[in-house]
């Protein structure tokens, strides 16, 4: 059942490229709760992107999985959206914006608990991410201005 969260924290802001057919991207948010136990993500919704994911669990499910992540299917789901998030924020591409503080809110919430930690969390909540501070907003949603980086 989806609910409602709130925070404040380090939060990684970056564009993801999530269809490859259509070219379709989005832009997440990263951050923890819980001593970092829990990851959480968000889509933070930019007006006239068409393309945008709502679900994020089911965004991870398109994406297949080989056997690297152990658990039911709604588990390697969060498997891969915690290995998305930490490796935002280990590996930061161009434009990514890494705040140390700042206040969130995510609504449409769905969450797992993992069969074990992945990535240093436990459990994953994902949904769709509201900024409090609107000048980061809008520094988020011109990530998707940028130009695809090809090779």
């Amino acid at each position: 059942m989806a609910r409602n969260t709130a925070g404040s924290g380090r939060l990684t802001i970056f564009s993801m490229l999530h269809d490859w057919e259509t070219g379709s991207r989005c832009v997440l948010a990263y951050t923890t709760t819980d001593g970092g136990l829990t990851a959480v993500l968000g889509v933070i919704p930019v007006e006239g992107n068409q393309f945008e994911p709502g679900d994020l669990f089911a965004l991870a499910g398109r994406h297949g999985f080989i056997g690297e992540w152990k658990g039911d299917h709604r588990q390697r789901c969060g498997c891969w959206l915690a290995c998305i998030g930490s490796g935002s924020r280990t590996v930061l591409k161009p434009g990514t914006i890494d705040v140390p503080s700042t206040s969130w809110s995510l609504d449409m919430v769905q969450a797992v608990d993992l069969d074990s930690a992945y990535y240093g969390h436990q459990r994953v909540v994902a949904g769709r991410m509201t900024l409090a501070d609107p000048a980061l907003t809008e520094q988020a949603h011109a990530l998707l201005d940028r130009p695809l980086v090809t090779a």
